[in-house]
């Protein structure tokens, strides 16, 4: 595991596993410790600057793979959406009669540096990680058989490789591959959320690096992104003010940037994702809800939107590890809460639904919604994809 791989695991499961009744202490502990952690933070700095550095003055240089490549990625630790935009490229690519595949690099999954896994719907969660299932499903529920494939790898040149020798691919998109700087891509598009409207404040924690902050990078690598999407907790908001942070981030790159929004597109049995429930069905019902994710705030906003009477959100640290023993507690507290419906997420399905033998929990279903022009860049690239196929070396 890489250091920066450590630094965002030991973050992501401090601050998602903690719970309402002691809230407020962790928050006066977490500032204590985050600044007794900014040495470390120094220190993690200088490694990524060495690192870029080696990459920018040419002395590392990263591998081309004969197709074009899509990076989506962030530059933040957490939930900034960057997957959904995966998906959502991904189709609409698909629809341009583009073939697609998207790499990932299976975050906590058992799967070995060097060995491609072509996902499927019914792969193990432990084997892939539960954001390349989580698209595998997604895309196989919308898409005819094989459309968009999703293969998982340490090594996303390999994963490239086969995806190009075995699915004919035109284009490659990387989830998550901002920092995987090893793989040459033709477009960077990095996804910021709402919620760093504090990156204009020069001395806001929204500046430090891992551990003491959130970032992976210093924000002077935004630099290299060619496409910056602001997501936004507003529904149906594709324009309006500009939080000042994403302002800032805009300065720093010098880059086309576009808004998004998340859309929920239908609800649906946790063992039966060919049924529908209509959206409505949540409206003025009493909903608790469940999600091990990076941003769980969205995910709330997302379903008070829905208009509920009454709305309870059970965090669980991102990328979490689902037990028996959590689903009787979820149970327990919805009971409790005199909940008319259960409701999780699409990435957290994978990981709960072999553990639940009654259809008692429902998955809401979203998707990115994005100006057009953004739709026009996509089809773009479409449009250049053409043959790329050339001799191959083998793996």
């Amino acid at each position: 595991m890489s250091l920066r791989l450590f630094l965002e695991q030991t973050v992501t499961q401090s601050e998602g596993s903690m719970g309402k009744a002691n809230s407020r202490s962790f928050c006066r502990l977490s500032v204590m410790l985050r600044h007794l952690l900014v040495p470390f933070s120094w220190i993690f700095g200088l490694v990524v600057s060495c690192r870029n550095g080696l990459y920018d003055l040419g002395w590392w240089r990263p591998k081309r793979l004969p197709g074009q490549v899509i990076s989506v990625g962030n530059i933040t630790v957490g939930g900034t959406g960057k997957t959904p935009h995966v998906v959502y490229i991904a189709k609409l690519l698909h629809q341009q009669g583009v073939r697609v595949a998207i790499l990932a690099s299976g975050y906590r999954s058992r799967a070995k540096r060097d060995r491609v896994i072509v996902v499927s719907e019914n792969t193990p969660v432990k084997r892939c990680g539960d954001e390349p299932l989580m698209m595998a499903q997604q895309l196989s529920a919308t898409l005819p058989v094989g459309g968009v494939p999703v293969l998982v790898c340490r090594s996303r040149y390999r994963a490239g490789l086969v995806a190009i020798r075995q699915f004919r691919s035109q284009v490659l998109i990387l989830d998550d591959g901002f920092q995987h700087r090893q793989l040459a891509r033709d477009l960077d598009i990095i996804v910021l959320n709402n919620g760093l409207n504090d990156l204009s404040a020069p001395r806001s924690r929204s500046h430090w690096l891992l551990p003491a902050g959130p970032l992976r990078e210093p924000l002077s690598q935004l630099r290299r992104a060619g496409v910056i999407i602001n997501r936004s907790k507003q529904l149906n908001t594709l324009s309006g003010q500009i939080p000042s942070g994403f302002i800032s981030a805009m300065e720093l790159s010098g880059k086309p940037a576009f808004t998004s929004y998340y859309r929920p597109t239908r609800l649906y049995p946790i063992h039966q994702p060919s049924q529908t429930v209509a959206l409505d069905q949540i409206r003025h019902q009493r909903i608790f809800s469940f999600c091990g994710i990076g941003n769980p705030a969205s995910f709330g906003e997302t379903l008070k939107n829905q208009q509920p009477d009454d709305l309870q959100v059970m965090v669980f640290a991102d990328h979490h590890q689902y037990t028996k023993s959590d689903l009787g507690r979820i149970q327990l507290e919805a009971s409790r809460f005199g909940a008319d419906m259960i409701l999780t997420t699409e990435k957290d399905r994978p990981k709960v639904a072999p553990l639940v033998d009654q259809q008692t929990i429902y998955v809401l279903a979203i998707e990115p919604v994005i100006q057009d022009t953004f739709k026009q860049l996509i089809k773009s690239i479409a449009a250049k994809s053409g043959n790329v196929f050339t001799e191959i070396t083998p793996i």
